[in-house]
């Protein structure tokens, strides 16, 4: 019914908005998914729960979505956040990567993919990049309760912000949940004796494991 609501709204114009408490961010990934959209969706935590939320530092996240796939995230519309993280993982010299994306980096390709292509990335270090851009952002908005959101439809993504990965949004639900779950499991152990807390530990290791292979399987490379 949410997602049926979700595109009701949508009907109506470009732009849809609402509060994490009528529409969780799963239904709304399950919306984006179904309908292969495309365009931006942006999630901001109520200033009432900052104090408890964990985007403390992120008043607002913006996903760009390209049918029904995640492509991108960041916090600012800049479009510096990807080149700020490439700077902070140190995985080019500064030299060579101020001249691949000042002077030489089309702006029709997804940054990471045109510099995996120049040689100065490898797929590893591509991946990596995505699980810290989009994949671990993502799994923390789903601990955000109360918040409200804006999806505009027909937005394009800045190819500065891209790695030229995707992940289906549905399978972020999936990747969300566990971490959820995980999260909880971390609470409970601390309640517990040692021994059934190491237990704990080690079923946490083994899920946590078969996630990272499960995403990284439906991984997909623009084009």
């Amino acid at each position: 019914m949410s997602v049926y609501l979700l595109s009701h709204q949508l009907k109506k114009g470009m732009c849809t908005t609402g509060f994490l408490s009528d529409f969780s961010l799963r239904e709304i990934f399950q919306f984006i998914d179904q309908g292969h959209k495309t365009g931006l969706l942006s999630v901001r935590a109520l200033p009432e729960s900052q104090s408890t939320s964990p985007l403390n530092f992120y008043v607002t996240s913006y996903i760009w979505v390209y049918q029904g796939c995640i492509v991108a995230v960041a916090h600012q519309l800049d479009q510096q956040g990807l080149v700020s993280l490439i700077q902070q993982c140190q995985m080019v010299s500064d030299r060579v990567f101020d001249k691949l994306v000042h002077w030489c980096c089309p702006i029709d390709e997804p940054l990471g993919l045109y510099l995996k292509n120049q040689g100065v990335l490898k797929a590893e270090q591509l991946k990596r990049l995505f699980q810290v851009q989009v994949l671990q952002p993502v799994s923390v908005l789903f601990r955000v309760k109360e918040g409200e959101f804006k999806f505009e439809q027909k937005k394009s993504t800045p190819t500065r912000e891209m790695t030229g990965l995707s992940v289906p949004a549905i399978i972020l639900n999936e990747y969300g949940l566990i971490h959820t779950l995980l999260e909880e499991i971390d609470n409970y152990c601390l309640n517990l004796e040692s021994l059934p807390c190491l237990q704990k530990a080690e079923v946490r290791g083994q899920t946590g494991a078969h996630t990272r292979t499960e995403v990284s399987h439906v991984l997909k490379t623009w084009d």
